[in-house]
């Protein structure tokens, strides 16, 4: 039981230092000098995003809410490829 409650807590604390990282590191290469940078804070907040609708979606599920769940995965599902279309713009270059 008490590992169980460790794990749980420890699951959480560092789901919120990768929230934490991600949402500093969007704010940090937003207020930087280099304007192109500014590709790089916002994959970093879709990818914010991105994570958070997953992990929404499958407490969701795991509730039993199916509706908020499709909409979770929907909406993860559209961040995913807004990544996609940021990295993509600022790896190749378009």
């Amino acid at each position: 039981m008490k590992q169980s409650i460790l794990t749980k807590k420890s699951r959480k604390v560092v789901r919120g230092l990768i929230y934490a990282a991600l949402f500093i590191g969007a704010i940090q290469f937003w207020f930087d000098r280099d304007p192109l940078n500014d590709y790089v804070g916002y994959g970093f907040l879709l990818m914010f995003w991105f994570i958070r609708m997953v992990h929404s979606g499958m407490r969701n599920l795991n509730d039993g809410y199916s509706n908020r769940a499709m909409l979770d995965f929907g909406l993860a599902i559209m961040s995913g490829l807004a990544v996609l279309a940021v990295w993509t713009t600022y790896f190749i270059g378009f």
